[in-house]
């Protein structure tokens, strides 16, 4: 059975396999290798997952979700048909579609996964990711950073020694990852992130730009129409990588509407998020103690990195080479399919190795409530490391350990794992008794505590509090979900059409909606009588001609200057 490995993004994700002496990556019931990360649920309880439901983000907004994994391994729930969900919940349909989708590839059963996170995941997050994968019936012993796949992708196959910057920007988050790789080794240096930085923050940017200019309250739109602007928001974002300036058609209640952007005025307006973006380089440099002049290039990768105002930043704050990767959608998935591979220790990557990073400190509180670190950020994994506390108090006769995750100087907002105490001290003064505390952490985010003090000696392994989906409770929760059926393949491009057309139908002018509107009924009535095969593909293929021609001829694109950012980004090969 194959192992494969799992980009679990923000906006798309997508799987790839090692095959042939190479990743290959695995297509989904459309052919396309993105799915996105979108879920709507049926009122029959039906899932729909990928294009369909990204399309009923328009027509069924209340019960259709996006961009949750930037609620992963938090409380959040998510409401839909009188039932509550949590983005574990919803990242498992993700990752149900995705293994059947490999199967069906792959011609054979997939129970396990190798799945990327964000570097600067933390214990909560990761966690609710690999009980994501318990809930999409796969086994997941390993998490890989994304930028240390994409390390690991880009290293791949290059003989020379090299040190470059991965900056991975997505959908929904931000991760920066300083990597030294030479010969087979990949070794990850510093990394850092943001966990609420992506393209998600520019396309609402866009959309409150376009209430602005146009002087409307967005309150006065339904929950629809607002998903219709932000669809426009993210759209005018992608054109605005092809020419310095779009304008698109918005209709809203029966109302013409302008959107408009240059991206000028998207730096202009963005200006926060750029800050934002700034902070994780500027520790990843300081953290490795490198100077810029060490550097090789700085590689962008993360759809969203697609942006040219991007690169064109990126370039002012740093004098490297800023180079966009060659698959700047793909790169995580490629390199997890090779993570998998050396996992496995298959073909020609079993030599290959990574070593990674703690990305967050790890240690313990003190008694003025300070946080001391055992295990320092960035220390290489796996590693062990030790250190000695004392009594503060004479005869003091217990010493407890609070055990956190994070790098605030107080402990308490950093992340509390658990808690360990050794009692029945010696009566002696303050300073005289003690305990000798080491902590080991591996690859897998196992931490391993030993606490010995005189003749005692504790032991405790922390898998955090909220792996604690024990067999009995992980049985209950995966026969509920499972009474929850997937779209099928025979439907859903049928479904796709359909939801498409409705949307299409709320964003279009009175005139197109009439004639769209009897070609929807047209198709439904073919489809309702006609069981040929052939005669049923044929009356999908002719809608979605329709649609696309819809889809086109909405806007107009005449009257823009192709050349973009001719006289800004410079000369040389390396721009973006």
């Amino acid at each position: 059975m194959a192992v494969i490995g799992i980009d679990l993004g923000t906006t798309n994700s997508l799987a790839g396999v090692w095959r042939n002496g190479k990743v290959e990556l695995i297509p989904n019931t459309f052919g396309e290798y993105l799915t996105p990360s979108v879920v709507s649920i049926g009122e029959d309880g039906e899932i729909f997952v990928g294009r369909v439901a990204k399309e009923r983000l328009i027509t069924a907004p209340a019960v259709t979700f996006a961009e949750f994994k930037r609620n992963m391994g938090t409380d959040y729930r998510y409401s839909a048909n009188g039932k509550y969900y949590t983005a574990e919940d919803l990242s498992s349909f993700v990752l149900r579609r995705l293994r059947e989708d490999a199967e069906a590839y792959l011609g054979e059963p997939v129970t396990e996964a190798v799945i990327s996170v964000p570097a600067y995941f933390n214990d909560d997050k990761r966690c609710a990711t690999k009980n994501a994968g318990k809930l999409a019936g796969l086994k997941v012993e390993r998490l890989i950073n994304e930028p240390s796949a994409v390390a690991l992708k880009h290293h791949m196959g290059v003989e020379d020694a090299e040190t470059f910057i991965i900056f991975d920007f997505g959908g929904g988050t931000l991760d920066v990852s300083l990597v030294d790789a030479f010969d087979n080794m990949v070794e990850i240096q510093a990394v850092s992130g943001d966990n609420y930085l992506g393209g998600k923050d520019f396309n609402e940017l866009i959309a409150e730009e376009f209430y602005r200019e146009n002087q409307v309250d967005r309150k006065k739109f339904t929950g629809e129409e607002q998903g219709i602007v932000l669809k426009e928001a993210e759209a005018l974002k992608w054109e605005l990588s092809e020419r310095d300036e779009v304008e698109r058609k918005v209709y809203l209640q029966e109302k013409e509407y302008t959107m408009r952007m240059t991206n000028q005025h998207l730096i202009h307006i963005g200006k926060e998020l750029f800050k934002r973006m700034s902070l994780p380089i500027r520790r990843v440099i300081n953290d490795s103690g490198m100077s810029t002049e060490e550097i090789d290039k700085l590689i962008l990768v993360g759809g969203s990195s697609k942006m040219p105002v991007v690169g064109r930043y990126l370039k002012t704050l740093l004098d490297m080479p800023v180079v966009l990767d060659d698959s700047p959608d793909e790169s995580i998935a490629a390199g997890v399919g090779i993570a998998a591979a050396i996992k496995e220790r298959t073909g020609d990557v079993k030599d290959m190795i990574l070593a990674d990073i703690c990305p967050f400190s790890l240690g313990t509180e003190i008694y003025d409530g300070s946080f001391s670190p055992i295990i320092e950020r960035n220390d290489t994994l796996p590693c062990s490391r030790t250190r000695e506390y004392v009594t503060v108090e004479d005869y003091q006769q217990e010493l407890s350990f609070r055990i956190y995750q994070g790098d605030n100087m107080i402990a308490r907002e950093n992340l509390l794992l658990g808690t360990m105490c050794v009692t029945g001290l010696p009566l002696e003064p303050k300073g005289k008794v003690g305990a000798r505390v080491t902590f080991m952490y591996d690859i897998n985010g196992i931490l391993d505590i030993q606490i010995v003090s005189g003749d005692q000696s504790l032991h405790k392994v922390i898998m955090n509090k909220k792996m604690g989906l024990g067999q009995k409770e992980l049985e209950a929760r995966l026969e509920e979900l499972r009474k929850m059926t997937l779209s099928s393949v025979e439907d859903e491009n049928v479904r796709y059409l359909l939801e498409r057309a409705n949307r299409l139908y709320q964003e279009c002018t009175p005139s197109v909606r009439e004639y769209l509107a009897v070609q929807i009924s047209r198709f439904r009535q073919i489809l309702s009588r006609e069981s040929n095969a052939r005669a049923r593909r044929e009356v999908c293929v002719q809608l979605a001609v329709y649609l696309e021609a819809v889809e086109r001829n909405k806007f107009d694109f005449d009257g823009f200057d192709e050349a973009f950012f001719e006289d800004d980004c410079g000369d040389g090969e390396e721009n973006v």
